[in-house]
């Protein structure tokens, strides 16, 4: 769970603040960051 929060919906400081989802095009709201660690 944890490794799937970090490398793809925490915010990266190479990607100038943006998470890994927005460059793939993948805008994900709150509600939904915080669902899919429960997910994965």
């Amino acid at each position: 769970m944890f490794i799937f929060f970090y490398n793809f919906v925490r915010p990266h400081s190479s990607l100038n603040g943006l998470t890994p989802a927005q460059v793939a095009g993948l805008n994900l709201t709150a509600k939904e960051k915080r669902r899919y660690p429960l997910v994965a």
